[in-house]
């Protein structure tokens, strides 16, 4: 599961039970670091994970990552291959320049597209091309001469980490500074997934891998891509009188570390019910969305989609059952506005706190419709860990986040 968001970022307030950042040492000598950080989009608000561990002792430890693919005298492609660089050299190894983008961590604290601008303006002053006096203000720079620099330094704004290590900590540097906190920032990044045999349960954490700086005008939202597995029984229709939407009850499959592979992972998709007065199309996208989950036969099927991350109250429209009686008899004589009563309310009106994923679109890959699946109900029984697991790791989650 890919995630992707737009939102502002901040720690939570610790208590004695959830401590946004910490650091724990073991009697061997190993140290785990850990920070739990929000990202606030919209009506919307997700708890992001960064999880590392390193040997006190920096001369102790690697870290194990991937190199870059290459091309070879043939024009063939040749794949990447594991890298290990020594823990104290993560940050100046030579290795540095091989390792592949995506086992990268990034924070970039450059706005959105300044660099590619500069690069191109260094290259238009180095063939003798004058920039224009709208081009150097844009750029942020007085004239020509200053473009190098600003390059340079815009250069030293994206810093990139091959540890979880330094990448936690970095995180928590920039939002302690509080020159951010009303920054938003583009975050991509991945679901994680850990089965707990005591409790019966999977636990799920966001991972961010890349934190990019976002215009200030940039739309807040959060969306996740995720392949569904689903079946004759996964689509729920009985609660859509009560509760206005349909729900999907299917599985993703999943990496599990402890488990060293996939775990059917419980997913529910809701997709809302269109309201009474929406006009054909609407009421006709939904039936479609609908019929795509609908199995006849006893095989699974799957289906990439897109979905709305929703944790929060969300802003609703104002219907009659919210209003008094008063302000009905004063809506009818003209006497006030639904306007009115929104500014009463503040300008927005809210339901209940949601935690969902909703459906949005059809994910690329998925165009042609769903597919059939080799998973049989045999696949969807997670076998238990008979393994004890090594000191530094958790029979995970036992943090209690709802006090964010």
């Amino acid at each position: 599961m890919v995630f992707e968001m737009i939102g502002k970022i901040s720690l939570g307030k610790q208590t004695e039970k959830f401590k946004p950042y910490s650091e724990h040492t073991y009697d061997s000598g190993w140290v785990k670091r850990k920070i739990m950080f929000n990202a606030i989009c919209g009506d919307n608000r997700h708890l992001l994970t960064v999880d590392a561990g390193s040997f006190a002792d920096e001369n102790k430890g690697f870290v194990y990552t991937f190199s870059k693919g290459s091309v070879d005298d043939n024009g063939n492609k040749v794949k990447g291959e594991s890298l290990k660089i020594p823990f104290k050299d993560r940050l100046t190894s030579p290795k540095l320049a091989e390792v592949a983008e995506f086992k990268k961590f990034v924070f970039d604290l450059e706005k959105p597209n300044r660099r590619y601008k500069l690069e191109k303006a260094a290259e238009k002053v180095k063939e003798g091309t004058s920039l224009t006096d709208e081009e150097l203000k844009e750029l942020g720079v007085e004239n020509e001469s200053e473009i190098n620099d600003a390059l340079e330094k815009s250069n030293k704004k994206r810093h990139e980490f091959i540890s979880e290590w330094d990448f936690a900590e970095f995180i928590k540097k920039v939002i302690d500074s509080g020159k951010y906190a009303d920054k938003k920032f583009y975050i991509k990044g991945n679901a994680d997934y850990s089965y707990s045999d005591n409790k019966k349960q999977v636990y799920e954490s966001y991972i961010p891998q890349r934190i990019y700086l976002a215009d200030d005008d940039a739309e807040e939202y959060s969306t996740a891509t995720i392949k569904v597995v689903f079946n004759k029984d996964s689509l729920d229709e009985m609660s859509v009188e009560e509760k206005g939407k349909y729900y999907v009850n299917g599985y993703m499959f999943e990496y599990d570390h402890n488990r060293k592979g996939n775990i059917p992972v419980p997913v529910t998709i809701t997709i809302p019910v269109a309201p009474d007065d929406a006009d054909e199309k609407a009421k006709k996208r939904v039936e479609a969305i609908k019929h795509k989950f609908m199995v006849d036969d006893d095989t699974y099927k799957e289906i990439g989609v897109e979905v709305n991350m929703l944790n929060g109250a969300q802003k609703v429209e104002i219907t009659d059952d919210m209003l008094t009686d008063e302000q009905k008899e004063d809506l009818d004589c003209g006497l006030i506005t639904l306007d009115d009563i929104r500014a009463d309310l503040g300008g927005s009106v809210y339901g209940d706190r949601v935690q969902e994923y909703q459906f949005k679109k059809i994910a690329r890959g998925y165009t042609k419709g769903r597919v059939d699946s080799i998973y049989t109900d045999d696949d969807m029984v997670i076998k238990p860990l008979e393994t004890e697991l090594p000191e530094g790791t958790e029979d995970l989650f036992d943090d209690d986040s709802d006090e964010l």
